[in-house]
């Protein structure tokens, strides 16, 4: 559980510091305890909704399947859906696992999360129920990523793999940002029990910037 992986972290706790001295400076006694405690319950929630994955082993056979992804920044929201047949979609199914393994790093571009979770909450952008382990009864698996972009607008890819097979790619545009937050969603069949991961990658140079992996358990 790290904090300062929430980029809100560190201003809520400026302002909450600030707030606290104008407090004792105006001899508001009444407030610090309220202040206090609501500071608290904000960071046991952070620290207890945001964890970093934990990579498991990938080890067979993609399923149709319909994906939507999300880009956000501070700005806004802007969804983009993206439906597709993966009966004809099989052409990349050989792609050595290998490649997924040796990240390069690209000045100014890098990926500061990369996490799976139960469900989104849009309005605050937050993951919910962090893990690396789901039910099959889930039907639905969130990928969440916060990259840090200083290189102007670029499409990120998020690479699906199931069983250690291609899946699909989900490409998402992003901004400049400190820390972009986007994510994608799978939906997930009776027959997809078992190890997955995906890849980010950056689309103008083909670099696979960081790879997160999960498993799906049958209940």
């Amino acid at each position: 559980m790290n904090l300062f992986q929430d980029p809100t972290f560190i201003p809520i706790t400026i302002i909450f510091l600030v707030l606290l001295l104008v407090a004792l400076w105006q001899k508001l006694d009444r407030y610090i305890l309220p202040l206090s405690i609501v500071y608290v319950v904000y960071a046991v929630y952070t620290a207890f909704t945001i964890d970093e994955t934990i990579p498991v082993e990938t080890v067979a056979q993609p399923v149709d399947d319909t994906y939507v992804a999300i880009d956000t920044n501070e700005e806004g929201i802007k969804p983009v859906e993206i439906n597709n047949d993966f009966g004809e979609v099989h052409l990349q199914q050989d792609i050595v696992k290998v490649e997924n393994k040796l990240l390069k790093p690209i000045p100014d571009l890098r990926v500061n999360s990369l996490l799976f979770c139960e469900f989104m909450i849009d309005s605050i952008r937050k993951p919910i129920n962090i893990g690396n382990e789901f039910p099959i009864t889930l039907e639905k698996v969130y990928c969440y990523s916060g990259i840090r972009n200083a290189l102007g607008t670029r499409t990120i890819l998020y690479e699906w793999y199931f069983e250690g097979k291609y899946i699909d790619t989900i490409p998402v545009k992003i901004d400049r940002s400190v820390h972009w937050r986007s994510w994608t969603y799978k939906t997930i069949k009776d027959a997809q029990v078992g190890q997955w991961y995906v890849v980010i990658r950056d689309e103008p140079t083909n670099t696979a910037l960081d790879t997160a992996y999960f498993r799906i358990i049958d209940e």
